[in-house]
């Protein structure tokens, strides 16, 4: 009867798959939406639909959290890895947004290959999930070295931006959506970086 009471470790890495699933297909919605010669409020709504399911399995977790006798691993390291995962579909969506609200007049070149790395880290970090384990392994070190190239394209399409536009509102809006592109695979290597962290205390 105990035994029936106790928490089923797999729920909690079935809710971590779905988020994941869920950032990965924000990804892949971003770059399309940047890759078009118009940005459409139709790909917005998709994916700010994907962002509040992300929010509700967040909640799920919290509250399994609170209801849970046994964990896989400490609530505090469960909270942390969800958390940093909804940080970076919040940043996806608020990459979306600015540049629909911004109206920008040209394209963002580099923001489809921005948003491409994100989408590898996000796959990288998802193989670190699986089998009710959480994995340290080169998939972590792939996500670095990919937040790495991210920052040399960022910070070359700042110098051609700093160097190309004249008009200074344009330039502000343009580098504000750019900050937030570069960020979202800033929030990929913070993801990675809780993993390890999990991953050595329960080695």
């Amino acid at each position: 009867m105990f035994k029936a009471l106790l928490p089923k470790e797999e729920k909690y890495f079935e809710y971590f798959n779905s988020l994941i699933i869920a950032i990965s297909e924000m990804a892949t919605l971003a770059k399309d939406f940047f890759g078009n010669a118009k940005y459409d409020e139709e790909t917005s709504l998709k994916l700010k639909s994907l962002e509040k399911r992300c929010d509700e399995i967040s909640h799920k977790v919290f509250n399994k959290l609170n209801k849970s006798f046994l964990t896989p691993f400490d609530r505090e390291d469960i909270y942390a890895l969800v958390k940093t995962l909804e940080k970076v579909s919040d940043a996806i969506n608020a990459a979306v947004t600015r540049a629909r609200i911004y109206n920008l007049t040209e394209p963002l070149v580099v923001a489809e290959k921005l948003l491409q790395i994100a989408g590898m880290q996000i796959n990288e970090l998802h193989t670190t999930i699986v089998d009710r384990k959480v994995k340290s392994n080169g998939n972590l070190t792939i996500v670095k070295d990919l937040e790495q190239e991210a920052d040399l394209i960022y910070r070359d399409a700042i110098t051609r931006l700093f160097k190309e536009e004249t008009n200074a509102i344009e330039l502000i809006k343009r580098k504000e959506v750019l900050d937030v592109l570069e960020d979202i695979t800033d929030k990929c290597q913070a993801v990675a970086s809780v993993i390890f962290t999990i991953s050595l205390k329960n080695g």
